[in-house]
């Protein structure tokens, strides 16, 4: 069995793997004739621009995640030829859950225009020609930096890691454990203002990552990086806390050791900080509860803000079940604008919709969150149709989550390096203190995403 790829990547690896596919028609060169889109001079720049910082050799484990092919070279990407097209024509890849509404409106948004993605489909109907390699585009870095350190954001200023070796034995199917890792006074000797984190999975299985400091770490989100001024305060001492959420086949001979580590970049002494940025999951709670059979059934949420507030980002999350969302502001004169609409939700990309310029949210307005269900035997994805549903960390259970990043609007002007005000530095305090009880009464935290 494979490490747990897309659903579609799954299929498409299975059916077709690499060794079979040298013999197949379409895996000679073909050439092309003049109004045919060829690798090098059509198909490689739309490559590099939507595919390529996943589907290369030596790819980043995000999440866990790794692409089951590199698509480089005209070698490497010929025999996908018809499976490319297939996946761009259904809008699988690149992927990326928000509507086209939002293009625009998203940091590293992942849109295919209508040209590129007939340009894709033509060049496999014809064959895959290869054209002429003088036509290809200038190398370009991809995840610069990124391939030299083993992380996206270049080597951390702190790196935490397992104190040992997390063994996902053959028996585990579906596992969330929890692993406390204490930060020492000696690696982490001052509090220091987080620019920007980074969850790196250790070993195959790892669907997702919930991490007290660090974030979430899933399949296509890659790291969390701060807008110039926004952070986080990471005090002396703190519990980092990694939720796991291992994921796979059970059976003899599939146990994996898994080495997660979490990577911190600071800040340096004398920028300012204007927003603390604080984090809201949202959740419907536990008194979730889906019925068999239902094939929309509908959730909701509300939040309402009672100071100037900037919103960061959004991060929804739910599980095979979940079919689409909505995150839509009220504002207090009543009129209302959809944020984020997610028309077709997809539990193997649980990704991070981070606003190009912070949101600014009016105090008064109140934020409301939508989630629709499938649990009918048309979702292909659900586990078991026939079975009420409730809320429960298990994938075979579902969450209703709406997770926010969000931070006071009114600037705080904090110097890094200069003496912490004195209602951040208690309020961080209080938070690990909170954390530590949480642990020392269940052994978890709850912060599930």
């Amino acid at each position: 069995m494979l490490p747990h790829f897309p659903s579609f990547l799954h299929r498409f690896a299975l059916v077709l793997p690499t060794a079979a596919l040298a013999v197949l028609p379409w895996a000679a060169p073909i050439r092309a004739s003049d109004d045919e889109p060829t690798f090098y001079a059509d198909v490689l720049p739309i490559l590099r621009e939507n595919c390529q910082a996943c589907h290369r050799e030596a790819a980043l484990s995000a999440g866990g995640m790794l692409a089951p092919m590199a698509l480089e070279t005209y070698e490497q990407a010929r025999p996908w030829a018809p499976l490319i097209a297939e996946a761009v024509r259904e809008r699988r890849m690149p992927p990326w859950g928000a509507d086209e509404r939002h293009r625009g409106t998203f940091v590293g948004e992942r849109y295919l225009s209508e040209e590129d993605r007939e340009t894709l489909i033509a060049w496999a109907e014809q064959g895959a020609p290869e054209g002429d390699p003088s036509q290809a585009p200038a190398a370009v870095a991809v995840a610069a930096g990124a391939t030299e350190t083993g992380w996206w954001l270049g080597q951390p200023d702190l790196v935490v890691e397992f104190p040992e070796p997390v063994l996902v034995g053959d028996e585990v199917a579906d596992w969330q454990p929890t692993v406390v890792v204490p930060v020492s006074r000696e690696a982490h000797p001052a509090p220091q203002w987080i620019q920007a984190s980074e969850l790196k999975a250790g070993g195959a299985y790892v669907h997702h990552i919930v991490s007290s400091h660090l974030g979430v770490g899933t399949p296509g989100r890659g790291p969390f990086v701060y807008p110039e001024g926004w952070g986080v305060l990471l005090p002396v001492d703190p519990v980092v806390t990694f939720n796991m959420h291992y994921y796979k086949d059970p059976g003899p001979g599939t146990a994996v050791e898994d080495e997660t580590q979490g990577g911190f970049v600071f800040y340096e002494p004398g920028t300012v900080i204007d927003h603390v940025v604080e984090t809201d999951i949202n959740s419907s709670g536990r008194d979730l509860l889906i019925p068999a059979g239902d094939p929309n059934f509908e959730v909701t949420w509300g939040r309402t803000f009672e100071e100037d507030t900037y919103l960061l980002s959004m991060g929804p999350h739910a599980h095979y079940r979940g079919k689409s969302f909505q995150y839509e502001l009220e504002y207090p004169n009543g009129d209302r604008e959809v944020l984020l609409w997610i028309p077709d939700y997809d539990f193997n990309w649980q990704l991070l919709y981070q606003f190009n310029e912070p949101r600014f949210i009016p105090a008064g307005s109140t934020l409301h969150a939508t989630w629709w269900f499938d649990n009918s035997p048309e979702n292909e994805f659900n586990p078991d149709p026939t079975v009420d549903v409730s809320y429960g960390i298990e994938t075979f259970n579902e969450m209703a989550n709406a997770r926010i990043y969000y931070a006071s609007a009114t600037p705080r002007g904090i110097v890094v390096g200069d003496p912490l005000p004195e209602d951040i530095e208690t309020a961080a305090r209080e938070a690990e203190d909170r954390r530590r009880r949480q642990i020392q009464a269940t052994g978890a935290v709850e912060d599930h995403n």
